[in-house]
């Protein structure tokens, strides 16, 4: 090849890049030129349902833009990635999703159907719900060290009260990180082992906040810990793991918004800004605040670094546990 051909095959390369650029950045511009798609993996009436839809009408309000809501539940959240990895990654299709389809399956499955690192890029978070601890009334213990306490005192012969795979994973960490031995009590709900609790059928249980704050409002159950990297506002006088002496547990059911793979970064700006914008609003803050949830801004790269850990911690805390990937 000729020093000439080399030279004109090198700038017509150049031009190519910046061509693409620059309708990466066209695109950008005129984004959304039409309505955006949000799958949500979970049935209609679900708490990431009723969230999804509150906060794109919001975001309609202000930006204009229009949401379309599919909800594509079943299939341990496959059904509901598996559209957004057969759309094109223009952004126009998003998913709001999270711990279970980003963090747990990949503990649970031997083989998933998609890869939650390398198929899907993180928008931003939508929400962080944290856990708190709680124990049987008879107990009489006031403070999580107390209870601790007590289950270090008799090994083997407490039961804790467990229900979903991201419940267990905590439950397990908590276990872990307190060097504690219990017996895990699974249930299919949060609501059955609420009453088991109560009738002092089980000793003490690690909880979605949002499961458990009616009975803590209601005085029957007394809140121990949470598991938020700060008080919650819904329980000002609840203290962290931390501000209660024990290891530094953060653990936090979440959901996320996610494009495909692929999708063009200014697309993903555009939607980062808007998204971002409402999530930081006094409105949103107090909408999730009203049952211990919060918002923390994270970019694409922390993104991807929690969802990293997240897995890595599932499949430890799933191991402990006994269970093994199907």
């Amino acid at each position: 090849m000729t020093l000439l051909r080399r030279t004109a095959l090198a700038t017509g390369l150049a031009c190519g890049a910046f061509l693409a650029v620059g309708a990466a950045h066209a695109q950008a511009d005129k984004f959304p030129s039409k309505p955006i798609r949000l799958i949500v993996p979970y049935g209609t009436g679900s708490g990431t349902d009723n969230s999804a839809r509150y906060f794109t009408q919001k975001i309609a309000e202000k930006t204009g833009w229009t949401f379309i809501i599919e909800n594509k539940p079943g299939g341990n959240g496959f059904i509901g990635l598996s559209e957004v990895q057969r759309s094109p990654a223009d952004g126009y299709t998003m998913v709001y999703t999270g711990g279970t389809t980003h963090g747990v399956n990949s503990a649970l499955f031997k083989k998933l159907p998609y890869d939650p690192l390398k198929d899907f890029t993180p928008v931003t978070p939508g929400v962080f719900s944290p856990m708190v601890l709680l124990a049987k009334p008879d107990l009489n213990v006031k403070t999580a060290a107390e209870l601790v306490d007590v289950i270090r005192k008799n090994p083997g012969k407490m039961a804790g009260a467990t229900g979903s795979s991201f419940q267990i994973m905590a439950m397990e960490v908590f276990k872990h990180e307190n060097k504690l031995e219990t017996t895990n009590v699974p249930y299919k709900g949060s609501a059955q082992s609420m009453t088991d609790l109560l009738g002092g059928h089980v000793d003490f249980t690690l909880v979605d906040l949002a499961a458990g704050l009616p009975q803590i409002e209601a005085g029957r159950l007394k809140a121990l810990a949470v598991t938020s990297p700060a008080r919650v506002d819904v329980l000002p006088d609840v203290p962290t793991m931390a501000q209660a002496g024990l290891p530094d547990i953060r653990l936090a059911g979440w959901a996320a918004l996610f494009v495909k793979a692929g999708t063009p970064e200014p697309v993903v700006a555009t939607l980062q800004k808007a998204f971002n914008s409402y999530f930081q609003s006094p409105d949103y803050k107090a909408y999730v605040g009203r049952t211990g949830g919060y918002y923390t801004a994270m970019s694409t790269p922390e993104m991807m670094s929690f969802i990293t850990t997240e897995i890595e911690r599932s499949k430890a805390a799933l191991q402990r546990a006994g269970i093994q990937p199907a």
